[in-house]
């Protein structure tokens, strides 16, 4: 049959002005970017990290400080590459510090403001993560709102327990996480665009990408290990779907087969590509490690030795995780908190445990039903589980998870569960999606059987936006909730170290006495004497003499410190004293050498104080005899 085309005045439909579309495309795309709930989230997360700090009152402890000597160090030519002490942690932390602190200048908001500014980079990772997350799900666009707006609106207002760890200046904490997030989102790329038909060469860049991710990682923190087995896993976990999926098509002849194999091992085979990456994000430690024996990779290689012979201790760390560890991660409580305190952090957990144990529920039921929304949950969940799953392990089998066994109430490695909080959001947003979803399925099967016309979106009075908006309010008022923990924890607590909770808040009256003194050179614990370094810029030199006094209990961090007060003449002692003890023991130790001094006392906290004392007569050592060095043994004697 042929068609007859006939001609005449027809109206010809509009053309679309070829140079405007883009234009008009490009004006709607800068609109959703200016109006997007990012920018909210991103606020909100501004405010409340600058309100914690705030209430902190400036209390930062002297592992922390030794970030900011780390960047004035920098800042004078000296080039670390890892944490003082130790051969791992690198210094990438120190040298992003540098940036502020050369800025405004030593203290506390130059070290809190870089943690500042990379929580605020996570808060736009987790709402990146969260789109690419709906959109292989294939969801919705208002359903995709809803889901990448609560994400990210609980990685910016996250359990006050792992806010805290964010913003300390601990070696690199938020830069880890960081690298995490980038690391699961590239492994996820790889695997997106692998399964659309990306060329080769597009995903050896990938490769290269995620290789420099890791390396870079290693050095940064081993922590990463979690992130690198669950992202391998991710990757190989698609491959062998690809190749059973294909396997499985009818009518398929061995050639095909065979074919179809070589084909996915080839695209594995680009993962060669990530290995001189990974070295060249990974040179730092290389140059340290030739230099220093190798000391970091035997570090990374035995984080997770010995699993058989230690299979007991790690049942009993597993089961302090599971009781102790993960609830603080969830709800973001503190240890020993009051019970005022602990009642209100309970619906945080009860919440957060059912999103994680919903998760893994909707997870293993899209595996037995094929349900379009079970399959969607599926997308939504299974790396962000697979992550979680295999932080929980990496904390059971790791050496130093050893010291959680010590008490629920001393938190020494609890930091090392908190990677678990970068996922929440992710199951947290899961678990209201779906049900915000089966909502809406079940009142639309309803209304079909009923005969009546399906509205998906019904006008604002109608009852059916109840349920929903029921769990809008449930969602927000778990954010108010949380934002009412911070209000009432003791925020002063919360940023002490784990291991001394006699620390001033301020040393601003000791340097003002040390400056005012004309003293240059002193002895003292870590607690103190880092803090007062930093402050300073490294005018006020004071030594930990911990590290030398047995049992030895501490790195010596600063070798050149610890060597210009032993060659000081007559530097002072400062020292944690009780307040009730108007003659320390320290004093009568020096009296009874016949040593002369001047002694000043600072205020620390309520039934400790600060001494200060200053030989007159001869250099003291405090190892000199076990009377004097017994008042540096430990935060306080």
């Amino acid at each position: 049959m042929r068609m007859s085309i006939k001609t005449g005045n027809v109206a010809k439909p509009a053309i679309p002005n070829q140079r405007e579309q883009p234009a008009t495309s490009e004006q709607s795309r800068w609109q959703r970017m200016l109006f997007s709930p990012l920018w909210l989230c991103l606020l909100l997360a501004l405010v409340v990290r600058i309100w914690l700090i705030m209430r902190s009152q400036g209390m930062i402890d002297g592992d922390e400080v030794l970030v900011g000597i780390q960047a004035e160090h920098i800042l004078h030519g000296d080039f670390s590459i890892y944490f003082y002490g130790q051969p791992y942690m690198g210094s990438l932390e120190a040298y992003l510090s540098a940036i502020f602190v050369a800025i405004m200048g030593p203290s506390v908001w130059s070290l809190r403001a870089e943690a500042i500014v990379l929580s605020l980079v996570l808060v736009s990772l987790t709402w990146w993560f969260a789109s690419l997350l709906a959109e292989a799900a294939r969801l919705p666009l208002s359903i995709k709102r809803y889901f990448t707006t609560v994400a990210t609106l609980v990685a910016a207002i996250p359990p006050l327990y792992d806010g805290v760890i964010e913003l300390r200046s601990w070696g690199g904490w938020i830069e880890i996480y960081i690298l995490i997030l980038l690391l699961l989102i590239s492994a996820f790329r790889l695997t997106s665009r692998w399964s659309e038909g990306a060329s080769n060469r597009e995903l050896a860049l990938r490769w290269v990408g995620i290789g420099f991710i890791v390396g870079l990682g290693f050095w940064v923190y081993p922590l990463i290990v979690s992130a690198v087995v669950a992202a391998a896993l991710w990757i190989l976990g698609y491959a062998v779907m690809l190749m059973y999926r294909n396997y499985q098509q009818p009518h398929q002849e061995a050639r095909q087969v065979l074919g179809i194999l070589l084909s996915t091992l080839k695209k594995l085979l680009l993962a060669l590509f990530a290995i001189p990456a990974a070295l060249f994000g990974f040179t730092p430690a290389l140059i340290w490690g030739a230099q220093h024996n190798w000391e970091n990779i035997t570090y990374i290689l035995n984080l997770g030795g010995g699993i058989l012979q230690r299979r007991g201790t790690i049942i009993r760390v597993a089961k302090a995780y599971v009781t102790c560890i993960s609830p603080r991660v969830v709800s973001g409580a503190f240890p020993a908190e009051s019970s005022s305190l602990a009642a209100l952090h309970l619906p945080l957990l009860i919440l957060g445990m059912i999103c994680i144990f919903g998760s893994f529920a909707l997870l293993l039921a899209s595996f037995l039903w094929k349900e379009p929304l079970l399959a969607q949950a599926r997308s939504l969940a299974a790396l962000p589980l697979l992550f979680g799953t295999w932080t929980a392990i990496s904390f059971a089998t790791g050496k130093n998870s050893v010291y959680a066994l010590i008490s629920c109430n001393y938190d020494p490695v609890g930091r090392y569960a908190t990677p678990l909080a970068l996922v929440l959001p992710f199951l947290y947003a899961t678990v209201f999606v779906f049900i915000l979803q089966f909502f809406f399925q079940l009142r639309t099967r309803r209304a079909a059987q009923n005969g009546a016309p399906v509205d998906l979106q019904p006008p604002s009075h109608s009852r059916a936006w109840l349920f929903p908006g029921l769990l809008f309010g449930l969602f927000f008022c778990s954010l108010v909730l949380q934002v009412f923990t911070y209000q009432q924890t003791n925020m002063v607590s919360a940023f002490e170290s784990p291991y001394c909770h006699e620390a001033p808040v301020s040393d601003e009256p000791i340097v003002h006495y040390l400056e005012n003194q004309h003293i240059h050179y002193a002895w003292s614990t870590n607690w103190i004497a880092y803090r007062i370094v930093y402050e300073t810029n490294s005018q006020v030199i004071v030594a930990d003499a911990m590290p030398f006094i047995p049992p030895v209990v501490n790195y010596d961090r600063i070798p050149a410190n610890d060597q210009a007060v032993r060659h000081a003449d007559r530097p002072s002692l400062i020292v944690f004293v009780w307040k009730k003890d108007s003659h320390p023991p320290l004093l009568s130790a020096l009296d009874a050498a016949g040593v002369t001094y001047k002694a000043a006392r600072f205020s620390a906290v309520s039934d400790t104080d600060i001494l200060v004392v200053t030989p007159l007569n001869r250099t003291v050592s405090p190892f000199e005899s076990k009377a004097i060095s017994s008042n540096f043994a430990s935060c306080s004697y």
